[in-house]
């Protein structure tokens, strides 16, 4: 006898030797052949599911039904590929090019035509399609991931925070003066605005603690103005850390999975490096300097 089968990882509709299912018939042997000819005389023949006493690659299956010859099988395939347009050949494809398979997924749509089917299939059938749906959504998703993964990506830090970060952003950063910061101090007194800058300030890019708050505090402060700030306020210089602008840049550092004693040591750092760094700067302007990326 011979089976008429669905691959559920290629949702291939193919015809397999009943002897090739397993009791259950949620799975099937497939023969490992690279020649169609090849695989059709084994499943003509319905042969043991297994070359030189090795068993063949298990397959995951919507059984479809049972036939007693491959002529009545075949025709049982037929049926179902030109009712739902679903494409069956017996060789399974190997598509190399991620973006060929999602073109080769969203070319064939599974349209449907329940009425040319016997009424007691329709439900198995269904399901079988929001199945099909749901996986064709999950790979739509993975290949859409590896895609982003293989583009050139670049999340620099800024180099300057003389220029506004590329995010678009309307709460009037970074600042430029000690009056915005004031004004700002005052704007963190409400909620709404707080989980405002918390969001922005978050998304401002970067990997690892050192250059997450660094991102962050050149979105936050202009050098000019980070200069004249140290964490414990020593040399005539501003705590930050009475501030509620420092909790807002750690609550943000937080959401990117950077502690609250990690990102305050690196607030420590950025604010203890800024004259330094004020000074590279300056350099370069001038020409005399080499580019330094702290």
């Amino acid at each position: 006898m011979y089976a008429v089968v669905v691959l559920q990882d290629s949702h291939e509709v193919m015809v397999a030797a009943s002897n090739w299912l397993t009791l259950a018939k949620t799975r099937c042997f497939w023969p490992p052949f690279k020649s169609p000819e090849k695989c059709k005389e084994a499943l003509m023949n319905r042969i043991e599911p297994s070359t030189a006493g090795n068993p063949w690659e298990m397959l995951n299956i919507h059984f479809q039904g049972e036939h007693g010859t491959w002529e009545e099988a075949q025709k049982a395939r037929d049926a179902i590929i030109q009712a739902y347009h679903i494409t069956g050949i017996i060789k399974r494809p190997k598509l190399e090019n991620p973006q060929e398979m999602t073109r080769n997924m969203f070319n064939s749509p599974l349209v449907p035509s329940i009425s040319r089917m016997p009424a007691d299939d329709n439900e198995e059938i269904l399901q079988m399609l929001k199945e099909i749906k749901s996986k064709v959504n999950e790979n739509s998703t993975m290949l859409k991931q590896l895609l982003k993964k293989d583009s050139p990506v670049s999340d620099p830090a800024p180099t300057s925070t003389s220029t506004q970060p590329k995010i678009k952003c309307n709460l009037n950063l970074p600042l430029k003066t000690l009056e915005d910061v004031e004004r700002t101090e005052q704007e963190l007194r409400n909620a709404a605005m707080r989980k405002k800058y918390i969001k922005y300030l978050s998304g401002l890019g970067g990997f690892g603690p050192k250059y997450v708050v660094k991102n962050i505090m050149q979105g936050v402060l202009i050098d000019d103005l980070a200069v004249k700030f140290n964490w414990q306020g020593r040399c005539d210089k501003r705590p930050p850390s009475s501030l509620a602008l420092a909790d807002v840049i750690q609550d943000a550092a937080f959401n990117r999975n950077i502690t609250r004693e990690n990102s305050q040591a690196e607030i420590k750092k950025y604010l203890g490096n800024i004259a330094d760094r004020i000074n590279r700067k300056r350099l370069r302007e001038s020409g005399l300097g080499a580019e330094n990326p702290n």
